[in-house]
């Protein structure tokens, strides 16, 4: 690190000779301002889910003298495949954001690897192993800075809690009770907002995970399993009996509502008294719209246990930043994921967008009540997983997602649905390659 940092001083001090700028800092020189090079970033947090993206790129701007980064966003179901676009076109940018798991898995062989970075930059110090282990090593080599970590729990209008006596179910008997009392007082107990498909996930994986062994929903993630299986069928039942409860909206339909505009903003009237949903919650309450105080206003409390004797795992998503081999600024592109790894930098993110800093010294008091209940309930979890479309490949993803929309529109054809994804995934599996 000595040695490039002098580099970037010999670098600068080139310059200054070469245009005559004053570096001495003489009265009477004329100074020149030195544009920086652009570093490229496209990623996906936009509308509802931006938090944080802007606050990122001003302490990068704002620290860094070589380089600028210029981020771009895309929306986040446009993204999924325009990094197949962009990286087949062969002019990628610097920088994409990227879910760590199967996502980043399926495009490894367009990345390259920054274990030099993540040796001269000491990041075995900034992140838990268990961090790293899980999002950043592909193959035996590094290839991800974690940016974020979310969770995903209930996140409820204390006000309609308060107002039917109402405190956060513990096990699953409490949801079921719970929302016979909402239904019959004319509220929706649990806002689901599915048009975009992934919301639905959350429902299939927690009722996996507090019915079955989390080696079990492994095996369904990478084909040793099949989902047909008899543990996936009582999923599916479990979840029929929800929604023949009436404990979803029914007006609009799930698939016809957003998880921001339409089940949020029902929370947030007292429509709605909760709904199942990631920590970027937190971002969307507290921002200057909605101006909500975790404690206060809303809360959150994680799923249920439905079988006490599945130890508890938590789950979400771990977003991270990962270079494509074509990277036009790969030297510019080493240098924001050298700064972005920082503290300052995942304070910036975590600040805007809700989500848990992965960097390890980013202090306790930092964090907000609520964020220190969060990250306080996944230490207390045997196990972190990632959803179900970031821990499938991509194209087994896509058939569950779309299982679980028909699913949510034909709940009576719950046995015929889970079959076809089992058929359907199984010859997805055999297509990928050994390496995947």
């Amino acid at each position: 690190m000595k040695k490039s940092m002098l580099g970037v001083l010999l670098a600068c001090l080139s310059i200054c000779i070469f245009l005559g700028s004053g570096c001495d800092g003489r009265p009477g020189r004329r100074t020149e301002t030195v544009p920086k090079t652009a570093v490229t970033l496209l990623h996906y947090f936009t509308d509802s889910l931006s938090g944080g993206i802007a606050e990122l790129a001003q302490t990068f701007n704002s620290r860094h003298p070589r380089y600028e980064l210029k981020a771009i966003s895309l929306d986040h179901e446009a993204f999924k495949s325009s990094i197949y676009d962009t990286l087949r076109s062969g002019n990628p940018p610097d920088l994409y954001s990227y879910w760590a798991g199967a996502r980043t898995a399926s495009i490894i062989d367009q990345l390259d690897p920054i274990d030099d970075l993540w040796r001269e930059g000491e990041f075995d110090k900034l992140f838990s192993p268990a961090v790293a282990q899980a999002a950043s090593d592909y193959d035996g080599h590094k290839y991800l800075v974690p940016m974020t970590q979310h969770y995903i729990g209930f996140f409820y209008n204390k006000g309609v809690f308060s107002q039917y006596k109402l405190k956060p179910p513990e096990t699953w008997n409490d949801l079921l009770n719970a929302c016979t009392r909402l239904r019959a007082a004319g509220v929706v107990p649990i806002a689901l907002g599915a048009q975009d498909k992934w919301p639905a996930q959350f429902w299939f994986d927690l009722l996996l995970l507090r019915t079955a062994p989390f080696e079990f929903r492994q095996g369904l993630m990478n084909g040793s399993e099949r989902f047909d299986d008899a543990k996936v069928i009582a999923v599916f039942a479990r979840w029929k009996t929800l929604i023949d409860r009436g404990c979803f909206n029914r007006a609009p339909h799930p698939n016809d509502l957003s998880w921001d505009a339409g089940a949020n903003e029902m929370v947030f009237r007292g429509e709605a008294a909760m709904t199942l949903m990631g920590t970027w919650t937190i971002g969307y309450f507290e921002n200057a719209k909605h101006a909500w105080k975790a404690g206060t206003d809303y809360d959150f409390f994680p799923f249920p246990v439905v079988n006490p004797a599945i130890p508890r795992v938590s789950i979400g998503p771990i977003d991270g930043l990962v270079m494509p081999k074509r990277a036009s600024n790969p030297e510019g592109a080493k240098a924001a994921l050298l700064l972005m790894a920082q503290e300052d930098a995942q304070k910036a993110f975590s600040r805007g967008s809700g989500a848990l800093a992965p960097n390890v010294r980013v202090e306790d008091g930092f964090y907000s009540d609520i964020q220190r209940r969060v990250r306080d309930e996944i230490a207390r979890s045997q196990r972190f997983a990632f959803s179900f479309d970031l821990a499938a490949p991509p194209a087994v993803a896509t058939l569950g997602l779309d299982a679980f929309a028909e699913f949510l529109a034909f709940p009576d054809s719950y046995r015929q649905i889970v079959h076809d994804l089992a058929d359907r995934s199984a010859e997805s599996f055999k297509s990928l390659s050994p390496s995947r």
